[in-house]
């Protein structure tokens, strides 16, 4: 009996040191966790090299909730690359996230994705050749963007649940001698967040702030410089190929003039 109480007391006494103890580990784990709370950052990666970026919401693929490619969706560049071209997508997805996931899936790559609350979502170095353009002229000589956008009208209803708000809409757009039905297009802080990409990439690459032209007007087709990879500057995928219409709609000539 007396052993018993000798155990008990025992116990007792060292029951709160075990206590003790794991509020402690709880402690080093709150601070821990804390400390790796998501910061948004205020660059991009180029070379392995962290290029400055006028933009307050970048996550990167080093980031604990960034999006990473697996290795055999992209190209590993033997040397440092000096792109020549800035490319443009749009995904016809409701989300980036969703837009990774089907890349990875699929083996193919872009290096950045941008969401519909304007997140920069880098993917892969820019030095590293992406496989989002369809032609390998192009895809050496250049970087490539996804912007969130499900495109068809019916999705309406789900950004507008989701808090993002409504969507603008594009009419009369026109690409390859043909104009599309009215769909849906980017949020305005979308085309804030391609702004700032697009002169990040100019100030390290020195691509040109320019968009094919027909004239006075933006090109809406195919153009021979572009698919042959020679032109230098800003494009939509359907300057490559007839088999793509994304970015019809986007005024890229303008939207390069308003870049500062």
């Amino acid at each position: 009996m007396k052993w018993y109480k000798y155990i008990c007391k025992f116990l007792g006494s060292i029951k709160p040191n075990i206590l003790q103890s794991r509020r402690i580990q709880t402690e080093q784990e709150a601070t821990q966790i804390a400390l790796e709370t998501f910061h948004p950052e205020n660059y991009i990666i180029c070379n392995g090299k962290e290029i400055p970026i006028d933009w307050d919401s970048v996550v990167t693929f080093n980031d604990a909730e960034g999006f990473t490619l697996p290795k055999n969706c992209y190209k590993k560049a033997k040397t440092e690359r000096i792109p020549t071209m800035f490319v443009t997508h749009w995904d016809v997805c409701l989300s980036s996230k969703s837009c990774f996931n089907i890349l990875k899936k699929r083996g193919i790559s872009v290096h950045f994705c941008i969401d519909n609350d304007g997140a920069i979502y880098q993917l892969m170095d820019c030095n590293d050749i992406g496989f989002h353009a369809g032609n390998w002229k192009v895809n050496t000589k250049s970087v490539g963007v996804e912007i969130s956008n499900a495109y068809y009208p019916h999705y309406q209803d789900i950004y507008r649940r989701k808090g993002f708000g409504p969507r603008p809409f594009w009419r009369d757009a026109e690409v390859h001698g043909k104009k599309l039905k009215p769909f849906l297009g980017f949020y305005p802080v979308q085309v804030e967040a391609f702004k700032a990409l697009a002169k990040a990439l100019h100030k390290v690459y020195n691509i040109p702030l320019v968009a094919p032209m027909d004239g006075e007007n933006l090109s809406k087709g195919v153009e021979p410089e572009v698919e042959q990879g020679l032109f230098k500057g800003v494009i939509n995928h359907y300057h490559v190929t007839t088999r793509k219409i994304d970015c019809a709609g986007f005024e890229l000539d303008k939207v390069l003039k308003e870049i500062t």
